[in-house]
């Protein structure tokens, strides 16, 4: 099953960089509309769906509307100058926070209330809405004259370090988000414990992304480092008190953490590099989330053998993430 979860980004990381050039090119708006209609169809397949097949199969199309919709959301949301880029990307962090604190909620309450194929009827159904909404939107104006910045634009530090740091980062969520419940299971913890630390992670993640786009309060770079320390934090009270009542202090923390430091991030990486190519940015450092996801959680499970040590080794990531962070604050100070 857990293969099962990360299997959509076989495919959403083979395509990222093929379709970076389109959106470059001034196709974000195309690749938006096809990708939420592949999403609604990948939910189409997982309603009919009558073996694990037919399930991978739903999941690799769905990593294709992965890799169309959401590196050129955030392209769109990244031109224009600093100040119009940086609020509309902390304005569609908004936006991602409530879907992942909505759409959990949504599906639930649809599989308690009805069965599992309206659940995916609903999810598709969302997916539809989401490729009609680029419709009513202006395309990205795009340079399509004179010299283009060079690949190794993307090398510059702020990318670089944005997107190690985000690497890691996601390796500890994912981790998370897969052997905590199967901790939890196997030790015989209330389902409606587990839902009530996810549901808890998912509002404090809402509330500091609203907070942070709404106030203003912290720079990006201080945004990110803040929101790792906090997030590394939680990790580790989730990792040392798995069925324990800090257990909502941990997952809080880990929410809060994640809502500052993942928006942060995308306004440093996409702001480091040129505009023209900022669809290949978009791709490369939203393909960090796929990488994480498929390799972060075998790797750390092979390593620690048990859902246990697992939560602990994961947390070691998410610490890591912070020395990027540090160092790229200490590159600002010195240009400052």
């Amino acid at each position: 099953m857990s293969l099962l979860a990360t299997s959509y980004a076989l495919t959403a990381i083979a395509l990222r960089f093929l379709v970076s050039p389109l959106i470059d090119l001034g196709f974000a708006k195309a690749l938006m509309i096809a990708g939420g209609l592949l999403s609604a169809f990948s939910f189409i397949i997982f309603s009919h769906a009558e073996s694990v097949t037919q399930l991978y199969f739903g999941r690799l199309v769905q990593g294709v509307s992965v890799a169309l919709y959401i590196p050129a959301s955030l392209y769109s949301a990244a031109m224009g100058n600093a100040e119009r880029a940086t609020r509309v990307i902390m304005w569609r962090s908004t936006m991602w926070g409530m879907g992942a604190a909505i759409g959990p909620a949504l599906m639930g309450w649809t599989l308690e209330s009805s069965s599992w194929r309206n659940m995916y009827y609903v999810g598709s159904f969302a997916s539809f809405a989401s490729a009609l909404l680029p419709l009513s939107m202006s395309s990205p104006e795009v340079r399509r004259s004179g010299p283009r910045s060079p690949k190794s634009s993307l090398l510059s530090v702020p990318f670089l370090l944005s997107s190690i740091s985000l690497l890691l980062y996601v390796v500890a969520y994912q981790s998370l988000f897969i052997f905590l419940p199967a901790l939890h299971e196997l030790e015989g913890y209330p389902k409606s414990g587990t839902s009530l630390a996810f549901t808890v992670l998912a509002a404090s993640n809402l509330a500091s992304r609203i907070l942070l786009s709404a106030t203003n309060f912290l720079s990006p770079r201080h945004a990110a480092v803040l929101g790792t320390l906090l997030g590394s934090g939680g990790y580790a009270v989730v990792a040392l008190w798995p069925l324990g009542s800090p257990l909502l202090l941990g997952s809080a923390l880990v929410g809060i953490g994640l809502g500052l430091m993942v928006p942060s991030l995308q306004v440093i990486s996409l702001l480091g590099v040129p505009q023209d190519r900022r669809g290949l940015a978009a791709s490369v450092y939203t393909a960090m989330f796929d990488v994480a996801a498929l390799v972060g959680p075998p790797f750390v499970i092979f390593f620690a053998r048990s859902y246990e040590a697992s939560l602990l080794f994961s947390t070691t990531f998410a610490v890591a993430s912070f020395v990027p962070l540090f160092i790229l604050r200490g590159e600002g100070n010195k240009k400052g």
